[in-house]
């Protein structure tokens, strides 16, 4: 267990925010912290998630609360948007008993800024855990969106930023690479 655990924000338009909270996740499993990892807003299949499945790794759970649709929140109607909103709302709460639990080092908390933008939680809630974590959990955070106020409250911040991406030109995401 750490002395201090500090929390980080990636954000930005670029591709590989979600690679450096795996990146985290794998070295502090392999220093054998208890990882939790919370999935917000993402629910499709992907390379890395397989991976931690196959290690089957004893100090990682993984919680995925978006289960209703594939859909992204701009395709959504009002209804579906409600579900969403019911599913964000329950990661949450899972969230706000984890950052007191005595036996996490690590939360990695992928995509929930997104949440913010979304109306799904507001940046007062978010900012209430960030205050009231236990002082030796870490806890990173990701999504494409920030405040000025989140900055303010948090230790590290990294903004992933896009210069060129293949998107643009039709490409749509690889196996193995994107997902």
């Amino acid at each position: 267990m750490q002395k201090k655990g500090y929390t980080h924000i990636y954000y930005g338009d670029g591709k590989g925010k979600t690679s450096i909270l795996n990146g985290m996740t794998i070295r502090a499993l392999g220093y054998n912290w208890n990882v939790k990892y919370l999935r917000f807003l993402k629910n499709r299949q992907s390379g890395e998630m397989l991976f931690f499945e196959q290690i089957n790794h004893p100090h990682l759970e993984i919680y995925d609360f978006y289960s209703s649709s594939q859909k992204f929140f701009w395709e959504m109607n009002d209804q579906e948007k409600a579900i969403l909103k019911e599913e964000m709302r329950a990661g949450f709460a899972t969230l706000q008993k984890l950052v007191q639990s005595d036996n996490v080092d690590l939360i990695i908390v992928d995509e929930l800024l997104g949440c913010i933008v979304n109306g799904l939680i507001t940046e007062e809630e978010l900012i209430a855990v960030i205050k009231t974590k236990k002082p030796n959990i870490e806890l990173a955070f990701s999504g494409h969106h920030i405040t000025q106020n989140l900055i303010d409250n948090v230790d590290l911040v990294t903004n992933v930023k896009l210069i060129k991406h293949y998107f643009y030109e039709k490409i749509p995401a690889r196996k193995g690479i994107e997902f």
